[in-house]
């Protein structure tokens, strides 16, 4: 197998059987398989399980139970619904059971892929486009209020898929009907969220980087804004929206260390002394490393962290802390 980043990643001409292969992002982002020889563990084979990688990135874990000599990388046909559907073996060995879920009903694993099969796939790459633009003549033609994101043919053409986003509730039996007599296939439409949405399409994050929902995420997690809040990061949405036009993924997973980094600081509301004189905390700047502290003159000051004391805990200045006027009591 070649490498599809040209050789960047440095697996140029092999085939990396614990990562998956190199065709869609470097191992860098992939799983390692650490066990790849593992075979046995109690009393039941757990090499009979084998995740397989579909368009846009879509995982699912199949059964071989033919015992095929297969390895990663590999390109395969499998039991699909009410038909057959072609994918590249991902992962295979021990780590697929321990990813996988137990007592599900899994699908099979037909035959390795032929040459005629990649032939079948590589026609049905092209015919999804044409799909997607007769789709988008029939949406267009009922001034629909959707939006067409990609279109994916089942193997043997018993099913055409079309992905679509919306903002509003549309009703799409015309369109379907009309599509069912056209491709003389069943045809379903399917809605995706802005997250689903960028990670089928894919691309690259402000980091430079491949979007992490298209590349290792197997699940895409939602993001609160009370992350923003905790990280004290200014809440500048331009800042802080990924690609999909929501709050970023990177959120989630940076948490973690900003709490352990915050642990340094005085909480807000505590009192502590400075060269200036003692006063309360109202701001954090984790990145300067600097504590931003109103005085006992009411003058507000910024002051390096290690030049900054801790003497209480409790609040400081009393209402001047909080914007909020206490109710009196009746």
């Amino acid at each position: 197998m070649s490498c599809g980043s040209n050789g960047s990643c440095g697996c140029s001409g092999g085939s990396l059987g614990g990562y998956g292969g190199c065709n869609d992002s470097c191992p860098s982002v992939q799983i390692f398989d650490w066990l790849p020889e593992s075979s046995k563990a109690g009393n039941y084979d757990h090499c009979d399980l084998v995740e397989v990688s579909f368009k846009a990135r879509r995982r699912k874990v199949y059964q071989n139970t033919r015992n095929l000599p297969i390895r990663a990388g590999d390109e395969i046909i499998v039991s699909a619904q009410r038909g057959l559907d072609y994918g590249k073996v991902a992962l295979t060995g021990e780590l697929v059971h321990i990813r996988a879920r137990n007592h599900l009903n899994y699908g099979q694993i037909l035959r390795i892929a032929s040459s005629n099969d990649r032939r079948i796939y590589h026609e049905n790459q092209e015919a999804e486009k044409d799909a997607l633009v007769v789709a988008k003549a029939s949406i267009n033609l009922r001034q629909l209020p959707l939006k067409l994101v990609d279109t994916e043919w089942q193997f043997d053409r018993k099913r055409l898929t079309i992905f679509y986003t919306t903002s509003s509730s549309v009703s799409l039996k015309p369109v379907i009907s009309e599509l069912c007599r056209r491709f003389s296939s069943r045809v379903e439409f399917l809605r995706l969220n802005p997250r689903e949405e960028a990670s089928r399409v894919g691309g690259l994050g402000v980091c430079g980087r491949e979007l992490c929902c298209s590349s290792w995420m197997r699940q895409i997690p939602p993001v609160s804004a009370s992350a923003a809040r905790k990280m004290h990061l200014p809440f500048k949405t331009e800042r802080l929206v990924g690609r999909c036009g929501q709050l970023k993924c990177c959120l989630n997973y940076e948490l973690e260390q900003y709490m352990r980094i915050l642990k340094k600081f005085p909480r807000k509301g505590t009192i502590v002394g400075t060269v200036d004189g003692n006063g309360g905390v109202i701001g954090v700047n984790i990145f300067e490393r600097t504590v931003k502290v109103i005085l006992d003159n009411d003058l507000v000051k910024e002051f390096e962290l290690s030049d900054v004391k801790k003497i209480k805990s409790r609040p400081y200045g009393g209402q001047r802390m909080s914007r909020k006027r206490r109710k009196p009591k009746s």
